[in-house]
């Protein structure tokens, strides 16, 4: 079995040894045989090991990804976030004491930490400014014109895109883990199973045992 004091990959590989050396030496797999460790009974516990070894590739090649996504996020953020925050403090300059501008984009009042709320607020601005000619005419005195608007609301539905790849890629991930996690028990305890049997089976013959890397217990 596999815990704290054995890594998977040493699980793996002692799990491995196991299977193939027991199937490879014909006096070996004869006296398996006869415990009804039969050659299908092998190939079962080498498919199992080997499935349990694409789950653990996908799940390694799932977390890349997963961390790959929220670098993503991040750098899109962060782009996306300095980009609003300077346009809305020119607007806060722009429109003044002008309430109806205030109340409509929103320019007061503390900016939402959650990606959910963070979209809601940067959105609803950019969508304001264009919604209202006015507004917009307001801050081209300020160098944003239509062209530099539209390019920063493009930096915010980059957010939203990568958000969405994000949690994607979080779900995927856990499912790989668990996929894994669930295949690696199926595998442990076949190999556990089987030990104990060598065990019994090898027991006037210790070396058989070190021949397929089992411990020898007094």
């Amino acid at each position: 079995m596999y815990g704290a004091k054995n890594t998977l990959a040493e699980f793996m590989e002692g799990a491995k040894t196991l299977i193939e050396n027991a199937a490879a030496d014909p006096a070996v797999a004869a006296t398996l045989a006869g415990f009804g460790y039969d050659a299908a009974r092998l190939a079962e516990g080498h498919r199992l090991w080997e499935e349990a070894e694409a789950y653990s590739r996908k799940m390694t090649s799932d977390r890349a990804e997963m961390r790959g996504a929220a670098k993503d996020f991040e750098v899109a953020w962060a782009a996306a976030n300095a980009a609003y925050i300077k346009t809305l403090k020119v607007a806060r300059v722009a429109f003044g004491d002008d309430v109806r501008a205030i109340t409509a984009l929103k320019l007061y009042g503390p900016r939402k930490q959650s990606t959910a709320g963070w979209l809601e607020q940067a959105h609803g601005f950019y969508a304001g400014l264009s919604s209202d000619r006015r507004f917009a005419q307001a801050l081209a005195h300020f160098g944003y014109d239509d062209a530099k608007l539209a390019a920063e609301t493009a930096l915010i539905a980059e957010v939203r895109n990568r958000s969405q790849v994000q949690v994607q890629s979080n779900g995927a991930s856990q499912s790989a883990t668990a996929a894994r996690d669930a295949k690696f028990r199926e595998l442990d305890v076949w190999v556990s199973d089987f030990r104990t049997i060598c065990r019994v089976a090898f027991y006037e013959n210790p070396q058989e045992l070190e021949k397929l890397g089992v411990m020898v217990l007094n």
